[in-house]
């Protein structure tokens, strides 16, 4: 791994000279790309040694505070709405330096403890082999809170739906497991994650539980370059045709009441671009890709409109949110909830409409609160806070080994650079109490020790 990095880091150092010699890039934005090249390089490296959560935030975040933006700079820059509000230098010089801070405070040395891998899986066959159908009851469970979910009062939804990830958890358990029928039973849980994102037409958290599936399954069978291209160029292509086609999916939806017809019009206009490519292969396509994984035009506006319209928060929307996600809301009607409606349209003047939400991003609201200096040490501090909480899920797998492989639910929301700073911490809170909740539920109820 040692040579790897080295390889890495002198092939992201000439990438880094040569967009600021021969692109006529400025600063920042080169270090930005060779800093997204860097850690991407290194994330695909690791996959099949390793959970590096750090790596996937990381990446995410540079590819949504950092490419995405310089792309619009350079080959999209004329929108009526998308549009960046600061030019080129003055954002990527915040943007960089808070996203390098940020991964500093991520990497931060004397923090994260490595774990062994090889044992950490052997500790969990072990488990396996004493509680051998402890990864069908995490599917039961999981698949039964997520039928429910939307039957019950809205002040538990949450809590079922986080409940309902455990249903991947038991995916992990039964990929080591010997049991028949196996792959049968993981390619049912799939479809049904399918046929739930058809239903409501939301694909991000299909690709964010791919992704992390793809991830650990690698992990647990120790997946070489071949393995990881084989998995990862369909996932790319299938990642392309979703964002293709999902706009006009939408737009057709609503003649379509019925889950299993919305899911022959998708996969019958995912098959059809597929052989086409006319959505794929368009300009305005390339457009609205940029737009989707650019979250920079909103911290753009933000700068151009804090504190000239609206003064810097000091610290107010961190402190809400940290009441939200601590501090239950019959004790605190009035906390914050999560959306980012309200936050958008103080922090850029933008109004929006009532059916639509868009979030700050924990760099956005880094700014809004600190501005520019204050907001690049905050963006440190964040990072600190995420190497803790993982070093105590590393520490603590020592007693719960199989907790290594809840990391994707308890940081589902954490990955996403677009979520604002309350939903992350409320996710990370609430998730962690429920992942404590059905350990210990299934070792008082089931006596079984995971």
């Amino acid at each position: 791994m040692e040579n790897s990095l080295k390889e890495i880091s002198f092939f992201s150092i000439l990438v880094f000279f040569g967009l600021l010699v021969g692109g006529s890039f400025p600063f920042f934005s080169a270090l930005g790309i060779a800093l997204f090249v860097f850690f991407s390089l290194k994330f695909f490296t690791e996959i099949g040694k390793t959970i590096e959560i750090r790596d996937i935030i990381i990446v995410i975040a540079l590819l949504q505070w950092v490419v995405g933006p310089i792309l619009k700079y350079h080959f999209a820059p004329r929108d009526i709405f998308y549009f960046m509000a600061v030019n080129e230098a003055e954002y990527t010089s915040f943007a960089v330096s808070a996203s390098s801070f940020f991964i500093i405070g991520l990497y931060f040395p004397g923090i994260f403890k490595k774990f062994n891998s090889e044992q950490q899986i052997k500790k969990i066959k072990q488990i396996l082999k004493q509680n051998p159908n402890i990864d069908l009851i995490l599917i039961f469970v999981g698949v039964l809170a997520g039928i429910v979910q939307n039957l019950v009062p809205e002040s538990i939804r949450f809590f079922l739906y986080l409940i309902g990830g455990s249903r991947f958890i038991g995916l992990f358990f039964l990929l080591l497991n010997d049991r028949k029928f196996k792959w049968q039973i993981f390619g049912a849980v799939i479809f049904w994650l399918f046929m739930e994102t058809v239903r409501d037409a939301i694909f991000h958290e299909l690709l964010l539980w791919l992704i992390f599936l793809f991830i650990v399954i690698a992990f647990l069978y120790r997946f070489r370059l071949r393995q990881k291209l084989i998995f990862l160029i369909p996932f790319f292509i299938l990642m392309g045709l979703i964002q293709s086609v999902k706009f006009y999916f939408r737009q057709e939806i609503a003649a379509y009441s019925g889950t299993f017809d919305r899911a022959s019009l998708f996969t019958e206009m995912v098959s059809t671009e597929l052989g086409s490519g006319e959505k794929t292969l368009t300009t305005n396509n390339f457009d609205a890709a940029i737009d989707r994984i650019n979250q920079g035009w909103i911290v753009a506006r933000i700068m151009r409109y804090t504190p000239y319209y609206e003064p810097f928060a000091n610290g107010e929307t961190i402190i809400s949110g940290i009441e939200a996600s601590l501090v239950p809301r019959f004790l605190n009607p009035n906390k914050a909830k999560a959306g980012g409606r309200d936050n958008f349209e103080r922090f850029t003047g933008k109004k929006l409409s009532e059916t639509t939400s868009m979030g700050l991003s924990p760099l956005g609201e880094a700014y809004a609160n600190f501005g520019i200096n204050g907001g690049i040490l905050f963006m440190f501090f964040l990072g600190i806070f995420y190497n803790l909480y993982m070093m105590v899920i590393v520490r603590l797998s020592d007693k719960y080994p199989s907790l290594l492989l809840w990391l994707p639910l308890l940081f589902l929301q954490v990955v996403k650079a677009e979520t604002d700073f309350v939903v992350v911490l409320n996710h990370l809170v609430k998730a962690s109490m429920v992942v404590a909740f059905i350990i210990f539920s299934v070792r008082k109820f089931a006596s079984v020790k995971i």
